[in-house]
């Protein structure tokens, strides 16, 4: 039974052995690209029995089995099928796999699969695998070709999208407007009323009353007895002459036996007080005038106000004083005229009658008219909506200026319906692009429809159906429909022929394509399917596994996508060199997809994938084998000294 020991040691030996062989690869490798590490695991062999168990019977208890085992054995060396780390190369061929699946290679014999993808264009521009060779495979099973150069034709435009808010608000069209910048007003002036001469101022003979007009500084009149042919007996005419002369601001007129007294200023601003002097105590009520301050009147002027009572004048108008009229029609043409006060009228209804008749017509009538606002201002209002060349001048043309006019300014700017921009490049057959501008209008009666015109500038003849009519909307905005017919605006272009370009405005009642929304407008086309010719300029992997062509047009178009085999059991699969797999009887058929597809992972590229072996468990588990590998090497020692002491016995 010694000599059974020193097998089992030996056993043992070499078991440690083909671990630390495992751990050996595991550690060269740790910096491989796509390596999978292997994991060792024992087994015992099968032990002597040197006596069976057995079970309870009458009073006596079971005696277990009595077994010695006779050493351990390699189990399995697994493969680890963990996912590795990354890192990043910045090359656009260098690609790993973010998930399940391999690779696709083949010698034209052999198919190979890793997950290394350190991948290049030999001489014939095929892509390879640059450590082995070996071609890849694309995902019909053939060959990849990567073309050195290639031309990419023109593709003409044959749909636009548009995107982005049209406005909901109406800010056009409107006609222009010319209005007067500060408001007419019809006033009475601040009135007194003296008494009825004869009057006896034989008391006051060089005394004074005072005046004070529209606020302002006191005027002194003195009655001497010069200006009376009996002082004791003045009549009416007299004290008015006395008065009219030394005083400023006033009109005065006989009334009724008496003197009455008015502002020339007429409104709100009109004032009127008189007061004795310091020494005339008394004069005021001798002629019938008192000291209470009196205003005039103002409200706002109509059509029967006279221009002699606004309470813009100066002094009031007579008759045969004279008003210039001036101004512009709508197409900017001048006309002038003068206002006679008195013949043409005298009323501010006279004044806007005249005007009118100053304005151009057409054959629908006035192209502008002349009114007066409910606050006041004369207004000139183009009768048609849009852009104009209105204006307005009033003004006196006498020697002495009777009234302040005021001066017009545009109130509102003629415009016309509310419109949007935008433009887009057309290509044609040839790869020629076009600068075509869409100009969206409102509809002047339903200010939710719109129409859309395609122009070129340079040659509109160049558009032979240019016009999509009724683009409708919904009361939340959304886009509705097409009311108009085709969506679609036909081109001409020269050596190009015909080309039918579709436009799309986006989903019924959804908001993922043009909408009429707020005041803001935002309103793009912003994608269009044509474009020119193009060279191919470089080629890249994508996460789906295709080979992609960028172009000088800066199109990107698919070349070819790789293989991606998946296997049920990937443990299964029979390393063969290079950090390659081949088939193996128990890794089952490879299922052949495309990157994301079938449980085969994402493409990651300019990427490889690191070993997935862990140093620090290699280091401890080589610690393991080192300490197993002593203690059967110290099995077999002992076993040897006890062979030695057994030799000994005889001597």
């Amino acid at each position: 039974m010694v000599n059974t020991a020193l097998f089992t040691g030996l056993a043992g030996l070499r078991s440690h052995q083909t671990h630390i062989d495992v751990i050996g690869s595991n550690l060269a490798n740790v910096s491989t690209p796509g390596y999978r590490g292997a994991r060792m695991t024992f087994s015992d062999i099968l032990s002597f029995t040197v006596r069976p168990g057995s079970g309870p019977s009458g009073t006596f208890g079971g005696v277990n089995p009595m077994q010695i085992g006779l050493g351990a054995s390699v189990g399995s060396i697994d493969v680890n099928t963990n996912q590795g780390t990354f890192q990043d190369t910045g090359r656009p061929l260098d690609i790993a796999l973010q998930g399940k699946g391999f690779f696709t290679l083949s010698d034209g014999n052999q198919t190979y699969y890793t997950r290394v993808g350190t991948f290049g264009v030999d001489a014939n521009r095929q892509l390879v695998d640059s450590r082995s060779g070996l071609r890849v495979l694309a995902s019909d099973g053939t060959n990849i070709e990567v073309p050195e150069a290639d031309t990419l034709p023109a593709n003409p435009t044959t749909e636009i999208s548009f995107t982005g808010s049209l406005p909901a608000e109406v800010s056009g069209p409107l006609e222009e407007v010319i209005e007067s910048e500060n408001p007419m007003f019809a006033g009475t002036a601040a009135t007194k009323t003296t008494g009825t001469g004869p009057f006896d101022l034989s008391a006051f003979a060089g005394k004074s009353i005072l005046v004070s007009v529209d606020g302002q500084a006191q005027q002194r009149v003195v009655f001497n007895t010069s200006d009376f042919t009996n002082i004791s007996a003045a009549t009416t005419n007299e004290v008015m002459a006395a008065m009219d002369a030394q005083t400023t601001g006033l009109a005065f007129q006989l009334s009724g036996g008496a003197v009455q007294i008015d502002t020339v200023t007429l409104g709100d601003n009109a004032t009127l007080k008189f007061d004795d002097a310091s020494d005339s105590t008394g004069l005021l009520n001798v002629l019938g005038l008192n000291t209470t301050l009196v205003s005039g009147t103002q409200s706002i002027a109509t059509g029967t106000t006279d221009l002699a009572n606004l309470t813009s004048r100066v002094a009031p108008y007579q008759t045969g004083d004279t008003i210039a009229v001036a101004g512009t029609n709508v197409d900017g043409t001048p006309f002038s005229a003068t206002f006679t006060y008195g013949t043409d009228g005298t009323t501010v209804d006279s004044m806007l009658t005249f005007i009118n008749g100053l304005i151009a017509t057409d054959a629908s009538g006035a192209t502008a008219t002349a009114t007066l606002t409910a606050s006041g201002n004369i207004e000139l209002r183009s009768r048609d909506k849009g852009p104009a060349n209105l204006s307005l001048n009033i003004g006196d043309l006498t020697t002495s200026t009777k009234n302040a006019w005021p001066t017009f300014g545009l109130s509102q700017d003629g415009t016309g319906p509310d419109t949007a921009t935008a433009a887009m490049d057309v290509i044609d057959s040839q790869g020629i692009a076009h600068p075509v501008s869409f100009t969206f209008t409102r509809s002047a009666t339903d200010s939710s429809v719109w129409d859309l015109e395609a122009t070129i500038a340079d040659d509109p003849s160049q558009i032979t159906s240019g016009l999509i009519s009724s683009i409708r909307f919904n009361p939340d905005g959304s886009f509705n429909v097409i009311g108009g017919g085709s969506n679609a605006i036909t081109f001409a272009f020269p050596g190009a022929g015909a080309q039918s370009v579709t436009i799309d405005f986006g989903t019924q009642s959804e908001f993922d394509g043009v909408t009429m929304l707020g005041n803001a407008t935002t309103v793009a086309a912003t994608d269009q399917d044509g474009f020119g010719a193009g060279t191919l300029l470089n080629v890249a992997i994508d996460s789906s596994g295709n080979l992609a062509g960028f172009y000088s047009n800066g199109q990107t178009q698919i070349l070819d996508t790789l293989r991606i085999s998946v296997f049920a059991n990937e443990g299964g699969l029979l390393r063969s060199g290079d950090t390659m797999f081949v088939q193996s009887p128990n890794s089952d058929d490879p299922v052949s997809t495309v990157a994301g597809a079938a449980g085969a992972g994402r493409i990651r590229a300019g990427s490889l994938e690191n070993s997935n072996v862990d140093i620090a468990e290699e280091f401890v588990s080589l610690i393991e084998a080192q300490r197993g590998f002593q203690a059967n090497s110290r099995i077999i020692t002992t076993t040897d000294e006890i062979l030695a002491e057994l030799v000994n016995i005889v001597r």
